[in-house]
This record gives structure tokens, sequence and C-alpha cells, in this order.
């Protein structure tokens, strides 16, 4: 399915309103509530291709679209056995040495959204072994998002662009009651997503394939 562009959305946005925003204020109102919406529910998810592992080799980039942002890494598996999390002072306490030692990697950990860090560092090559399963969410520089996003919950994000329009103070479209009890709606929206989402993932294998 095709992109669908921020812009997209202010036909419906618009008549909410008791006065017309200029398009840049009202599109970033949207592109606002379409990243509040994916960073806090985990719905679009992507399964990325399989990658080698390389021996001596321990950080991984992340291959995401341009256009968009890592939430957070859901899942992490090598040769289909999955890895556990760990942060650098667990792994400082509990596998000292983890960033020059060799081994069988058995956690991973980050220091930033781009990529992981395998732990011991591998010890030999693995052909497509390393395979992850990641949310994402738009850049703030995108002026897009997956349009069966769009499709599925429109009017939880027209609700929730609309909100963040209304509950701005001293503007000619302010609304806060209005706008407050659209944001209520726009966060219970997010809840049954977000709900929804994790319960796909209890049913969703690793797998090579990309999924927008």
């Amino acid at each position: 399915m095709a992109n669908t562009k921020y812009s997209d959305l202010l036909s419906d946005v618009l008549p909410l309103l008791t006065a017309d925003p200029s398009d840049p204020v009202t599109e970033r109102a949207i592109q606002r509530a379409v990243i509040e919406f994916c960073t806090a529910t985990w719905t679009w998810k992507q399964v990325s291709d399989l990658a080698d592992i390389d021996a001596g080799e321990s950080t991984y980039d992340i291959d995401i679209p341009s256009s968009a942002d890592v939430v957070t890494v859901i899942s992490l598996a090598i040769g289909g056995f999955p890895i556990q999390p760990k942060s650098i002072d667990e792994l400082n306490a509990t596998l000292p040495g983890w960033m020059t030692e060799r081994g069988i990697p058995r956690y991973y950990t980050q220091v930033d959204l781009e990529q992981i860090i395998l732990a011991p560092v591998p010890a030999g090559n693995a052909k497509n072994a390393l395979a992850m399963i990641v949310a994402l969410t738009p850049s703030r520089s995108s002026t897009s998002f997956p349009g069966w996003i769009d499709s599925k919950y429109h009017d939880a994000l027209v609700n929730g662009a609309a909100a963040y329009l209304m509950l701005m103070p001293d503007r000619p479209w302010t609304s806060l009651a209005v706008g407050a009890s659209l944001r209520a709606r726009f966060e219970a929206d997010m809840g049954n997503a977000r709900a929804s989402a994790a319960g796909s993932l209890g049913r969703a294998p690793i797998r090579s394939a990309s999924h927008h």
C-alpha cells in the first residue's frame, strides 16, 4: 500500500476546528499525532532481512527506511535462537570482558537506536543468521507515513491532531474542553492499538521478509 501524506488528513482535521491554522501548523500537528501513535503502540513493525554475522564484529546497524526512526528492538535472534537484551551495566557485572572476549553471543545491548551490539564478540562467521523485529515511527523529517496505518487508525490520528491544535493556548482555534475530550479518545485508541500489537507479537515468528 502506498504512503499517506500528512497533508491528506487536512480535510478531516480542519472541520473540527473553530478557526483555520496555517497549513504548516496543522500538518505538524498531524505528524506529531502519527509519531506519538506509532511510538506508543509499536503498531509499525519491521521484520528485517536476515543479516550475516562476521567473526570479530560485534556492532550491527539496524536497517530501516530513511523516513523512519527506531522506537525499540522488539526481538533479536541468531540462527533462530532468541538472545536477550542487557544494559551495559548488566553486561559489565555479569559478563566482564564482553567487549573483547569472543564466543557465541548470548546477549545484545545498545548505546543508540541505530545499532545493536552483540555480547560476547562473535567468534565465527554465520551467514543469514541475525534476525530482528523492530518497532518504527516516522522521522520528524518525514512527509508521509504507511498508508495502512492511516486506513486502520484514521479517526484516531485525526482526533490526536485536532487535540494538539485545540489544546494550544490562546489561539483562534483553541478549545480546551473539546481538545481534552479528543485527547482522551486518542489515548484510549492508542491503548487499544498497543494491546492489539502486543497480542500479535505472540503469534509472529521471526522471518526474513519485511512487514509494513
